[in-house]
């Protein structure tokens, strides 16, 4: 093994356990990863979601791991204990800039009957965040959903007033027996939250028999493996968006140039 190779495979074996680390990012820019809140009402899938997209972005298998805040490390990083001295430097630095950075982070809003456009702004600045994806559940008591569906409208304008974009996420869709009942939850959805980004999934959950000594081992399904890196590609497009704009309102405008005006007097007799 040359010094070269081994001075690349010792600095990939060093980056390897940090899955927190800011990597290039195609859709966010460079240098800096792309954080994205995952807010919701409580029972509605925020938590599922969040660790459905760690699951599908860190490409697990087997159980299903839980995490409250997370940064899912990338493809390189997370391949690069044995096979790193199988792989040329061609390879890796192909799968460093195609992996995408993204923190997601969970925020919790209040119940559907006691959230304002304050509560979940509040909510939204506390992360940070520079993209805001919403969860909301498909089935559930009628009222409740309801409510929920009516309370977008002060989510969305806190998410807006905030200057990020909003996507809309439903969940647990297997409880919509029709696509009749789908289309007309979607159209209101988008309507209430003026969004056109409004996507159905069905969430990697845990049974209640599950156990921390014998984990069920949940089947990755090709469905909402596409819907979730779907959502996670739409989320780096809109932080790319925001960055742009927030550059722009950041560079100093060009000084305006002062015209003096003389008067004309009519000379003297």
């Amino acid at each position: 093994m040359t010094k070269k190779k081994r001075e690349r495979k010792k600095k990939i074996q060093e980056e390897a356990p940090c899955a927190r680390r800011s990597r290039p990012s195609s859709g966010a820019g460079a240098g800096t990863a792309a954080t994205v809140v995952v807010a919701g009402f409580p029972g509605h899938g925020k938590s599922s979601l969040l660790n459905t997209a760690c699951r599908a972005l860190a490409a697990e298998s087997g159980p299903l791991l839980l995490r409250a805040v997370a940064a899912p490390p990338s493809s390189a990083a997370a391949a690069a204990g044995g096979a790193a001295a199988r792989r040329s430097e061609e390879e890796e630095e192909e799968e460093e800039e195609a992996a995408a950075a993204v923190e997601l982070v969970e925020a919790a809003l209040p119940e559907p009957s006691r959230t304002t456009r304050a509560s979940a702004e509040a909510a939204v600045a506390e992360s940070g965040a520079e993209c805001a994806v919403v969860a909301l559940r498909c089935g559930g008591p009628c009222k409740e959903r309801e409510m929920a569906v009516r309370k977008l409208a002060d989510v969305a304008a806190a998410v807006r007033g905030r200057g990020l974009h909003l996507i809309v996420v439903l969940t647990h869709k297997k409880a919509l027996k029709t696509k009749r009942q789908a289309e007309e939850l979607r159209r209101e959805v988008a309507f209430r939250a003026n969004t056109d980004c409004v996507f159905f999934i069905e969430n990697y959950t845990l049974s209640g028999a599950s156990n921390l000594r014998h984990p069920t081992v949940v089947k990755n399904d090709f469905d909402t493996h596409f819907t979730i890196l779907t959502i996670v590609r739409q989320c780096l497009e809109f932080v790319k968006l925001h960055r742009s704009g927030s550059t722009a309102r950041q560079k100093p405008s060009a000084p305006a140039r002062t015209v003096s005006h003389g008067t004309l007097e009519d000379p003297k007799e």
